[in-house]
This record gives structure tokens, sequence and C-alpha cells, in this order.
């Protein structure tokens, strides 16, 4: 069984394979997983696999809020992040970071005003992009997809999603779990 854990990204996209379990936590970000480190995994059979799910939202609301040193404080971000992983998986043996999703654009999609599109598209895409690279440099397998869901300019591919920030169709999921799983 795979159990998908975190904000809206575990199940969007995830939702229609069959074999995976998701676990809402959301909206909690990934900052706040990171701080306070609450317990997602206990009814997980440790043989079962981990995907955590978070950070869509500290790209889109979170880290323009601290320009000029957006990239310090996205390494704290997924330093605590990984942090919070490590506390949760003590006993398990497989676990992966999902990727964050492609951003996209601004005027393409409603927007919440509780969780707005702040920064410029370009901004944006430069969390995103950071983010993921951080997040592949953490010890625990990658789910990386992104290529598979954002255009020529790196942005989420509309015809994939929700219409608005989530991957909705899961093929790509699908072949990534087939690849590695």
């Amino acid at each position: 069984m795979i159990h998908t854990i975190g904000d809206s990204h575990c199940w969007h996209g995830w939702l229609k394979i069959p074999g995976v379990e998701y676990h809402v936590h959301g909206p909690m970000t990934m900052f706040s997983f990171g701080q306070t480190m609450p317990p997602v995994v206990y009814e997980i059979p440790e043989d079962d696999v981990i995907i955590f799910c978070w950070g869509e939202i500290d790209c889109r609301c979170r880290v323009n809020k601290h320009e000029p040193n957006w990239k310090e404080n996205i390494d704290m971000i997924v330093e605590g992040y990984g942090k919070a992983i490590e506390a949760n998986t003590q006993r398990h043996k497989k676990a992966f970071v999902y990727n964050v999703v492609p951003p996209p654009r601004k005027g393409t999609v409603p927007e919440n005003p509780g969780f707005p599109l702040l920064g410029s598209d370009s901004e944006r895409l430069s969390y995103v992009r950071y983010m993921n690279e951080k997040l592949r440099e953490l010890p625990w397998g990658f789910v990386d997809v992104y290529d598979d869901y954002s255009d020529e300019e790196g942005f989420l591919k509309m015809g994939l999603s929700d219409g608005h920030v989530h991957i909705s169709d899961p093929l790509y999921l699908i072949k990534w779990i087939d690849k590695n799983l």
C-alpha cells in the first residue's frame, strides 16, 4: 500500500490511483509541519510506502514574504521538513518526498484570498525550482514528476490540472509508481 501524507496535494492526482491511501493534514504548510513535527504516520504499517506531499502552499504564498532572503527561508523550511519526516519515519523503510508541483501562471487560475499567488510568475517559479533542488538532497527517495506536469517554461500544464494549483490527471504519477515501486 502507498500512503500519501500532506496538504491537498496528497490527494489531488493520487486519488484515482488504486492502492493509494491519502492522509490530508492541510492546509498545514511544509513550514508548520517542520516546526511542530506532529505524528502523521502512527497507523501506517512499517512496510508500506509513505510519500510526503507538502511545499506548494509555502512557495505560493509564504516564501515571497521573506524577500530578499527567500533562499535562506527555503533552506530553513526544508531543514525542518527533513527533521519532521525523520521523526515520523523511525520505523518505516520506504519513505519518499514528492516534488512541489509546477506553479500556475497568474491570471490563469482563480485566486484564493486566504492563499494568494504572491510574487511574480518568475519569482514563484524560482521558489518552486529551488525548493525541489533542496528536497532532492534529503535522504529519502524523491518523487520527481515535475517535468511531466510542466510546460516548456516550467509552469503547470493546465490540461493536466484541476484548473487551479493541483495535478488532477494521475498518468505520470502512475508511470512513476510503476517504474520505482
